[in-house]
């Protein structure tokens, strides 16, 4: 799933929706031929990615975000920045004026109760004050290849302001895992009326549950998972947090948001408990 960026322009889910109604509209402003040359403003989406940039006072800002959000595989990717130069602007003009993305200028269709994924968004303005723009959740509105130059753009981009569409190469947080300084202190809640507590210092974790410890251990943060740092049986390197070895009182432990963690049990079957952090009195 891609995060979408807000938007130049109006449009979105009508307010009275029935399952499989299609709504078409199209705005007047917005012109099949587009005669200046001087971009300042862009954005596009599908169900693969989303980039947008825009001219201000500082400079050009760059947004981009996509990749694989079901699997960590290094290609998550979220940047935000400030491009060196603004040739972008020039790349993505030339690009909408060769693919004469505007033929259909301000189209937008919209068909309730369809999954996303299937169409995408373009949206941009120039200083003239005229503006592109074209909407669908059905079907894409940019074909493959602008498609493909419009994503290499902004990642030659990218690449040129030292960042990549990699996780590694992301300068925004993608994924808000738990870390050794907010661990730290006691975790406390209850699993089917049974007292779980987790007492975190440094590297090392003691778990009770209803008062008896049962896991007395170092553990080790993969993928944003908590787990013993105790590979498997047979395991010489951790090619997935499965690899590590389960705590006895539960199965791994993960950060659900600022305050709480959520604690996993999957030995016999599945089931989950929230922890609230203990703050000192």
């Amino acid at each position: 799933m891609i995060d979408g960026f807000g938007g130049l322009f109006g449009g979105g889910v009508p307010s009275e929706a029935i399952c499989g109604g299609r709504h078409e509209s199209r705005d007047p402003e917005c012109h099949p031929q587009i005669l200046s040359d001087d971009l300042i403003e862009f954005e596009f989406s599908n169900g693969k990615f989303a980039v947008s940039c825009k001219l201000e006072d500082t400079g050009l800002t760059v947004s981009a975000n996509g990749g694989n959000s079901n699997k960590r595989d290094g290609t998550r990717f979220c940047l935000k920045y400030t491009s060196a130069d603004n040739s972008l602007l020039s790349k993505l003009n030339a690009i909408i004026k060769d693919n004469n993305l505007a033929r259909n200028n301000g189209y937008s269709c919209h068909v309730d109760g369809l999954p996303g994924g299937y169409g995408d968004r373009i949206s941009g303005r120039y200083s003239s004050g005229e503006k592109l723009y074209m909407n669908s959740n059905q079907t894409p509105n940019v074909g493959f290849d602008a498609t493909e130059h419009i994503y290499n753009a902004f990642h030659e981009d990218a690449l040129k302001n030292g960042l990549d569409f990699t996780t590694a190469g992301s300068n925004v947080r993608i994924y808000d895992d738990a870390d050794e300084e907010f661990l730290q202190g006691k975790w406390k809640g209850t699993h089917f009326g049974s007292e779980v507590l987790a007492d975190f210092e440094g590297s090392h974790v003691k778990i009770y549950v209803d008062g008896k410890l049962t896991d007395d251990t170092d553990y080790i943060i993969f993928e944003g998972n908590v787990r013993p740092n105790k590979l498997k049986d047979g395991v010489s390197e951790a090619a997935s947090e499965n690899d590590y070895e389960e705590f006895e009182g539960c199965s791994c432990i993960r950060k659900k948001n600022k305050i709480l963690l959520t604690v996993y049990f999957m030995k016999e079957s599945y089931s989950t408990a929230d922890l609230l952090v203990q703050r000192e009195q």
